[in-house]
């Protein structure tokens, strides 16, 4: 079941179209895991950097995280997020996964 959160300030259209997956990644450190699961099947691979945290990508989707969670409907994508874990699942069918390692 999806629940779309209500936006206390809605994205702007120009300002999330530019969004993509490395908007979400802080370049430190760390090491992140990104999986895809789409009809060619699961392709999975390691990068360096790290999640924002949930706060900073709430800020940047215009949505209120709900606690240490996200779950909202933007321009058609379904973003979760909790600490150190975010899924995107496309209008295609296609879903992305992003973990700190």
């Amino acid at each position: 079941m999806v629940i779309e959160m209500p936006c206390i300030h809605p994205p702007v259209k120009d300002s999330v179209e530019g969004i993509n997956e490395e908007s979400f990644i802080k370049k430190d450190g760390g090491k992140l895991r990104v999986r895809i699961f789409g009809d060619e099947g699961p392709l999975e691979t390691t990068m360096e950097g790290s999640l924002k945290s949930v706060e900073e990508i709430a800020g940047m989707l215009g949505v209120e995280p709900d606690g240490d969670r996200i779950e909202a409907v933007v321009n058609g994508t379904k973003v979760i997020m909790e600490r150190g874990r975010l899924q995107l699942e496309f209008e295609n069918g296609e879903k992305m996964l992003l973990e700190n390692v």
